[in-house]
């Protein structure tokens, strides 16, 4: 019997406050409130939603299964790149790091619409003013232009060399560009052609901000560079270079974001690659003007001539037309910047950081200048994440509190709600542990001290300094609680008691309070660092494992030597022991996991288990089943009697540092550089390892087959048209997905059964005939028709188009691209088909009239080589029955426009009642006569 194990999901994530997205702020819903509004921020894979008033998240975006569900790819989630906001239609666009832009509606918290064109991260989007459209850039250098209404991609713009850094799009006219290959560009959207190119800067070309004529770039260094834009000019003229501006800090320029305030003053801020954001504060034309002639009047009186004076002027533009106003610094490196409110009083910005915090600065200012010297930071999301990267984690006994130790940080986490209950200050922590009960965490500092924390008290009970002489890399905890074991990197390992003792309370000579106490017991010396320890579940043995590769096993008791373990070619970070003391597995920096039997000391077998190192394996309560994860950013869960990959769990994007599994087995949590906390459940569903390995199979088969499609084929490259294509600046936004592939492939099995039934049908017509015209003998026999069709209730012709309208539009031209040329034929008979049933035709023709059009284009030179008349009479039929019907539509369509407009009138001439006021009246009459009468 094949053997089959419970299949682990994950079932949350938590501890990520914002990610390598930028944030944006969505105002509150009514001015009268008192909120702040909310804040969106990328959580890796998710969106999260954060009110910034009480701090909480308010809710997250999430779309597709879950990590680990039998349905999905093994391969790690997108995580989001870039957020754009439509205030008008409440919308979301989201860009990710594998190409994909996703349309949120914030309202239903459903993905609307989904667009695969690029084929890398995105790294720029934009809305035009309607809503209607957006614009995309990515790292593959492209710029596509999506139509938000038709669902499609209208055409890609190819001309940068580097990444896309910055947009800005005028309706549909005009789209300025910026690019990490240092120019910007002017592009002319209706003829979809480049139309001006400057060098913005001599290196790269970070970012890009427009209000009004007045435009910013930044470079890689302290610069930003001033251009004066007139669309209305001459090619060549519409974007003219004013001067540079010297920034306070020296790092590049990441972003730049303008805003106006309610009394109509320009602010813009420039984001750097730092802890600074920097906010610039353009002058108004009155200003200006009186800038200017104070300069005049000080030039002259030095005796300058008006030449010299003008040309001064001009070199001084960017001083005149704006000014530092404030810096923002914050603890952390800035990730992400935007404004919230912009008042005649104040500004304030909401920023995301590198430590995995949201912070929210408020400027006041009076007219001109900031009122305060720095700005006030209002509030702060950081409660629910960690700073640094957490290095430990463990569950308590009733699997209800997870502990999470980082540096400077100690949190306790509520595994049911996942809300961060309890946070403490500690050292560098390097391992932790909760003791029976779950109401004390120990843990185990990098300077080589001991802490002890109460939860119910909320208070540091007590620290030993200097522990060890070294940083204490591995702690653990007999199984009664009663002693502590510790390990470190000055070579020793140390024995520990717990005691309570009565402490004097402070402030008082005679009270005291009974308060737990660590204390040191024995010591053994060994030749190397300990880097993990394990103490087995019957407290017989105690496994070390040191910096020269090898695993000591020791009896607990008497700790005299039992077996030592090599064989590993690098030092093993982590091993653990089952609950039968029977087997002990050990994980290495060699990527390889070691599985032993604990009685002899012989290696059942040696696993080549991840591309990276292993940080930590964890066996299953009850089993010999166990968890592994590694710097590669993968989980996976192993038979360790099989010693086979049972799952291999994908979804963080980065290096996995620590695992817990609960004392029931049901849940396994797994932490990340990417700061991310995730739970992985037990589910009903089982896995077999034979079609895990034939999943497998499968993905690597369908990337192959998408990369070869994407690339072409060899005889590609002798094709003069398809350089020509690559020159081209604006092309056809086409890229073969899975779903694209499995679309085309629907419609071939619909046009196989649907063509087949209708020539039965056809050849039975006129077998018919001849029988009726007694030229055979025989009657010819009905088909009985296909059996779906019978199911479903369909004719041949609906069936195919149900099957064409079920295609997306976004993937509809993709999935006609790969039907092979016996298919286009089948396809253009079935347009044939179609104008024989007018209520198909009339309701379809926008759909009928696309996908023909693009066939006949995409095949035009096969069709035209062919020789076969009836095909030609078959399109020519088709050309004129199509035109006729475009016709009559046409004529439809202006029947009803004039209808509307005449039912428009003559609602107006009923209800629509002009108040007069006969004085005003008669007042207007007089102004006017004497008009008429002043003029001679």
């Amino acid at each position: 019997m094949v053997k089959s194990y419970q299949r682990f999901e994950q079932s949350s994530v938590f501890g990520v406050i914002s990610s390598n997205s930028n944030c944006v702020w969505v105002p509150p819903s009514s001015k009268k409130s008192k909120s702040l509004g909310k804040v969106i921020t990328g959580a890796l894979e998710n969106i999260s939603v954060w009110d910034l008033k009480t701090s909480e998240l308010e809710y997250v975006l999430s779309d597709g299964l879950p990590p680990g569900s039998v349905d999905l790819k093994s391969s790690k989630p997108a995580e989001v790149s870039y957020l754009q906001f439509h205030s008008e239609t409440g919308l979301i666009a989201a860009g990710y790091a594998d190409g994909v832009i996703k349309l949120w509606d914030l309202v239903s918290k459903t993905v609307l619409l989904s667009f695969n064109g690029h084929k890398s991260r995105i790294t720029m989007l934009k809305f035009d003013k309607t809503g209607t459209q957006l614009i995309s850039g990515s790292e593959d250098s492209n710029i596509i232009v999506w139509d938000l209404v038709s669902e499609v991609g209208l055409y890609k713009l190819r001309s940068h060399k580097g990444t896309i850094t910055g947009l800005w799009c005028d309706s549909d006219n005009w789209l300025i560009s910026t690019s990490k290959d240092g120019l910007i560009k002017v592009w002319d959207l209706k003829t979809q052609q480049c139309i001006e190119t400057h060098i913005a800067h001599t290196g790269e070309c970070w970012a890009l901000g427009i209000m009004t004529d007045f435009v910013v770039t930044s470079s890689a260094d302290s610069q930003l560079k001033i251009w004066q834009m007139d669309l209305e000019g001459e090619p060549g003229s519409k974007l003219i270079e004013k001067g540079a501006f010297e920034k306070q800090s020296k790092q590049r320029g990441l972003s730049i974001e303008f805003t106006t305030t309610s009394d109509g003053v320009h602010f813009f801020y420039v984001q750097n690659a730092d802890k600074t954001v920097e906010i610039f504060r353009l002058r108004k034309d009155i200003e200006i003007a009186k800038a200017i002639k104070r300069r005049e009047k000080r030039l002259t009186e030095k005796g300058m001539t008006e030449e010299d004076i003008k040309t001064n002027i001009s070199e001084s533009y960017v001083s005149f037309v704006m000014h530092p106003f404030q810096v923002v610094r914050s603890m952390y490196k800035i990730k992400s910047v935007a404004w919230t409110l912009s008042l005649s009083t104040k500004l304030e910005v909401v920023v995301t950081t590198n430590s995995n915090t949201i912070e929210y600065y408020s400027v006041p200012y009076e007219k001109r200048d900031p009122t305060s010297p720095t700005p006030i930071k209002a509030h702060t999301i950081e409660l629910q994440g960690s700073r640094t990267d957490v290095r430990s984690i463990d569950i308590s006994d009733d699997n209800a509190l997870l502990a999470t130790a980082s540096n400077g940080e100690l949190k306790i986490w509520n595994l049911n709600t996942k809300s961060c209950i309890r946070t403490f200050e500690c050292g560098y922590a390097l391992t932790c542990k909760f003791l029976p009960g779950g109401l004390l965490v120990v843990v185990g500092t990098r300077e080589g001290n001991l802490q002890l924390f109460d939860l119910a008290s909320s208070v540091l009970l007590t620290t030993i300094e200097a522990a060890h002489e070294g940083a204490i890399w591995s702690l653990d905890v007999t199984n009664d609680g009663k002693r502590l074991v510790t390990g470190s990197a000055d070579k020793s390992i140390k024995f520990w008691d717990f005691q309570v003792k009565q402490e004097l309370i402070a402030g008082t000579s005679d009270k005291y309070v009974p308060q737990m106490n660590i204390v040191h017991d024995s010591t053994l010396e060994l030749g190397d660092d300990i880097l993990s320890i394990k103490i087995s579940g019957d407290d017989k043995f105690l496994a070390i494992s040191l910096l020269d590769n090898t695993v000591k096993v020791f009896f607990l008791d008497s700790m005299k030597f039992f077996l030592s373990l090599y064989g590993h070619k690098l030092p093993v970070l982590s091993l653990d022991i089952s609950d039968d003391t029977k087997v002990i597995i050990t994980s290495s920096a060699d990527k390889n996991i070691k599985i032993w039997g604990l009685d002899f000391g012989d290696c059942h077998k040696s696993l080549f288990a991840h591309q990276d190192s292993i940080m930590c394996v964890k066996f299953l309560p009850g089993s010999h089943n166990f968890f592994s994860a590694s710097k590669d950013g993968f989980v996976k869960y192993w038979d360790g009697d099989k010693f086979e990959c049972i799952q291999k769990l994908a979804a963080h994007q980065s290096e996995v540092w620590a695992l817990a599994v609960s004392d029931n087995g049901e849940r396994v949590v797994s932490v990340s550089h990417d700061h991310s906390i995730r739970i992985w459940e037990e589910t009903d569903d089982q896995v077999f390892l034979e079609e895990e390995r034939e999943k497998e199979l499968e993905e690597q088969y369908e990337d192959t087959l998408l990369a070869s499609l994407e690339e072409g084929n060899a005889d590609d490259t002798f094709k003069g048209d398809v350089k020509n294509d690559e020159d081209d600046e604006a092309t056809r936004v086409s890229k073969q997905t899975i779903e694209s592939l499995k679309a085309g492939e629907r419609l071939m099995d619909a046009l196989d059964l649907g063509i087949k039934e209708i020539e039965e049908m056809e050849n039975y017509e006129a077998e018919m005939v001849k029988y009726k015209k007694k030229q055979r003998i025989d009657a010819p026999v009905k088909p009985t028709g296909n059996a779906i069709l019978l199911a479903v209730r369909k004719t041949p012709v609906e069936y195919i188009m149900d099957t064409l309208i079920g295609i997306k539009p976004s993937q509809l031209e993709d999935s006609l691209l790969v039907l092979p040329f016996s298919y286009v034929l089948k396809f253009l008979k079935f347009f044939d088909y179609v104008m024989k049933v007018p209520n198909i035709l009339n309701n379809r023709l926008a759909l009928i009239c696309k996908n023909l059009f693009f066939i006949l284009k995409s095949n035009s030179k096969e069709l035209v080589s062919q020789k076969n008349e009836e095909l030609k009479l078959q399109i020519s039929r088709v050309k004129h029955q199509l035109r006729s019907a475009l016709q009559t539509n046409e004529d439809d369509l202006g029947f009803n426009i004039q209808g509307l407009k005449f039912i428009k009138q003559q609602w107006n001439m009923k209800h629509n009642f002009e108040f007069v006021d006969d004085y005003d009246q008669q007042a207007q009459a007089e102004k006017s006569a004497k008009k008429e009468y002043s003029v001679p």
